[in-house]
């Protein structure tokens, strides 16, 4: 059992939190006052984490939610889900992966594993994550770090965190290795890559076969009938 820290409690870091939680200590950090109320209240806002799950959690001390930063503090494994748009010109927002880079560069005070599962293009583990932490921590702490995209499918009942197949890969052995124990508690199928960018790549082109399908079948419907 490791002390986890999900970064981010939307439907990816809740979902996350909801599965680590029936093996480790997790706690949810996310800067919404009252989503994190409403999780320490036990009601889920998230499709496909059910409110009875979450509320067993808090009530067997296994998860936690808040919006204090220094809640990482001595976390051993941080996982980054927050939100990575485009902006006004359709290039990556790095605002709120910086922003979690920050807290942990901040408030983490001994080693810890790093995972990425936001979506990004491929070397942000390597050229901004790693980077981005070591400029903002204080103890200048020599990190692992490990990128894991999400793979969640919203409204789907046969595929859930556990059967799915995840890529991972880290930037040393000992962080591929450590990624690979931690997700191997709650996931079935795990895949090794050869580099975090494999990974991150890999990614991206999940989502645009998913796009492009998804405009085909909505051109298809939109289409005037002949």
């Amino acid at each position: 059992m490791a002390r986890v820290t999900i970064i981010g409690q939307g439907y990816v870091g809740l979902t996350i939190a909801s599965f680590a939680s029936n093996h480790h200590t997790v706690t949810g950090l996310d800067n919404r006052t009252e989503v994190v109320q409403n999780l320490n209240a036990g009601k889920s806002h998230i499709e496909g984490v059910s409110s009875a799950d979450l509320a067993r959690h808090i009530a067997d001390g296994s998860y936690f939610a808040s919006s204090d930063p220094k809640s990482i503090t001595g976390a051993e494994i941080i996982v980054i889900a927050v939100p990575t748009p485009l902006d006004r010109d359709r290039k990556p927002d790095m605002s709120y992966l910086e922003s979690a880079c920050k807290v942990i560069g901040d408030n983490l005070d001994s080693v810890a594993l790093i995972i990425n599962e936001s979506t990004s293009f491929p070397g942000t583990v390597r050229d901004f994550i790693k980077p981005t932490v070591e400029k903002y921590s204080k103890n200048k702490l020599e990190h692992l770090y490990a990128v894991s995209p999400e793979r969640v499918d919203p409204g789907r009942e046969d595929w859930n965190q556990q059967n799915t197949p995840r890529l991972y890969a880290g930037l040393t052995k000992e962080a591929s290795e450590k990624t690979k124990n931690f997700y191997a508690t709650f996931c079935e199928h795990l895949v090794e890559v050869t580099s975090p960018e494999v990974a991150e790549a890999a990614k991206l082109f999940e989502n645009t076969f998913r796009q492009v399908n998804i405009a085909l079948v909505m051109n298809l419907r939109l289409s005037p009938k002949r």
